[in-house]
């Protein structure tokens, strides 16, 4: 899922497939231009006035790129972590998401604010994961909280805003030692959470492309996090989730 440019890969490749790659890139760029000058030269105007051929007639997207819902539920443990089959769904569908945006990344250049807006909706898009995550163990931890009747001295309660708020159900994990992060590194996950309220164009103060807040260093950043929480959820809350009334 990560985005490859500047990072080190133990994979090589040849000098003769990377300049096939850049060879076929061409004749695909070539060919997309040419496709986009027919329908000008019909009368058309993308993106304001289109045509869209049958499904079956469209470029076929590469298969194998975007994985399945099972490679994802095993990768990311999420038969455990999400009992509710529907949630667990949605959170799959999210991370294809993911993959279908790293695509464009890796093989399209993309610049200038465009580059920017596409990476703010790939960070709140996994950032919508770590959520999940973490709430999801908030509430299978400290489940049917209000029939239990240990609510002054269970040691594993939440109240309803940890039950509700990524950032509090944060700060209630890392003090449970079911997530191992200190200070700084929770302190830095909560900033990252905060900017997902930035996906609010009225609330976003400044220019996005100035601020430069969202960018390859921070989805790759967002990525890690993602890893991490998933892996420590899966390892400490889980085997403590409350799954009976």
């Amino acid at each position: 899922m990560l985005i490859n440019r500047k990072i080190k890969v133990t994979t090589m490749i040849s000098l003769e497939q990377r300049n096939k790659l850049v060879e076929n890139n061409q004749k695909i760029s070539q060919l997309l231009e040419e496709n986009e000058n027919i329908l000008r030269e019909c009368g058309y105007s993308p993106p304001v006035q289109n045509f869209a051929l049958d499904a079956k007639e469209k470029i076929k997207f590469p298969s194998r790129y975007i994985r399945t819902v099972d490679s994802f539920d095993k990768k990311y443990h999420l038969q455990e972590i999400f009992p509710d089959r529907e949630v667990r769904h949605n959170v799959i569908y999210t991370l294809e998401v993911s993959d279908l945006i790293n695509y464009l990344f890796n093989r399209i250049h993309i610049w200038g604010p465009v580059s920017t807006i596409l990476y703010k909706l790939a960070i709140v898009n996994l950032v919508s994961v770590i959520e999940a995550i973490v709430l999801e163990a908030a509430n299978n931890i400290c489940n049917h909280a209000c029939c239990c009747g240990k609510v002054k001295t269970c040691k594993n309660h939440f109240s309803k805003e940890q039950r509700n708020n990524a950032r509090k159900a944060l700060e209630k994990l890392v003090a449970m030692k079911v997530i191992d992060f200190d200070d700084d590194k929770l302190s830095r996950l909560q900033e990252i959470i905060d900017l997902r309220n930035r996906i609010h164009i009225r609330l976003t103060t400044g220019n996005e492309l100035k601020l430069a807040d969202f960018n390859l260093e921070l989805y790759n950043e967002v990525i890690a996090f993602l890893q991490i929480i998933d892996d420590q959820v899966y390892q400490n809350a889980v085997p403590i989730y409350c799954r009976n009334p």
